[in-house]
């Protein structure tokens, strides 16, 4: 009798095994393929910021297809620091919206002040400049909430070189080239939306 359940609970535990194989082999591809085009995905993009169940993985080629024409359609200003590794998110944020949410935050403070007095016409071609571009030297996972917090204009201007603006195709070029160059990765993409004025940055959501 014994030998009998001992056979029986060994066959229900194999069935249980592959079951639980043939499960994870049916999931894990969908979190991992790009929604797009089905290839193998690295990143994860939304359409709207901090909303987890709606992000989708994206492969690099055609996430920055879909920022260009995020970036595009974006009709507003913003001030973009360039991709750094570390950080999980690459996402934009309007003025009016951090403000509410962040009293003690400086960064949008900055961020006024710097797009009124920024050049309009694009340092790389010419064209009318959207985007006022600053570089990430000094910012890590670590130190991202000391930057939301004091401003870029004292952590991280510093450390760079001057700001410049740039138009929208110049703008995800310079995002594009950095991903690709440093294999940089992101849980979370978000691209600037609507026509209000704020600033893309490295941080966690």
């Amino acid at each position: 009798m014994m030998k009998i359940f001992l056979i029986v609970l060994a066959c229900i535990i194999l069935a249980w095994l592959v079951y639980s194989f043939f499960r994870r082999r049916t999931k894990l591809p969908a979190t991992r393929l790009c929604f797009l085009c089905g290839g193998e995905s690295g990143y994860g993009y939304s359409e709207v910021v901090k909303d987890v169940k709606r992000v989708r993985p994206i492969c690099r080629k055609c996430l920055i297809s879909q920022l260009e024409n995020d970036y595009s359609n974006f009709s507003g200003r913003a001030v973009v620091i360039q991709p750094v590794s570390g950080p999980p998110c690459y996402a934009f944020h309007s003025i009016r919206d951090w403000s509410k949410s962040f009293k003690n935050s400086k960064i949008d403070d900055d961020v006024r002040s710097y797009l009124l007095r920024m050049d309009t016409t694009c340092q790389d071609c010419g064209q009318r400049a959207n985007f006022l571009w600053i570089g990430s030297s000094g910012l890590t996972k670590y130190n991202f909430g000391n930057v939301l917090r004091k401003g870029f204009a004292e952590t991280l201007l510093p450390m760079n070189p001057p700001p410049i603006s740039l138009c929208r195709r110049c703008c995800v070029r310079r995002i594009a080239k950095k991903l690709e160059e440093e294999g940089i990765t992101y849980l979370e993409v978000h691209a600037p939306k609507g026509a209000e004025d704020g600033f893309v940055m490295p941080m966690a959501q």
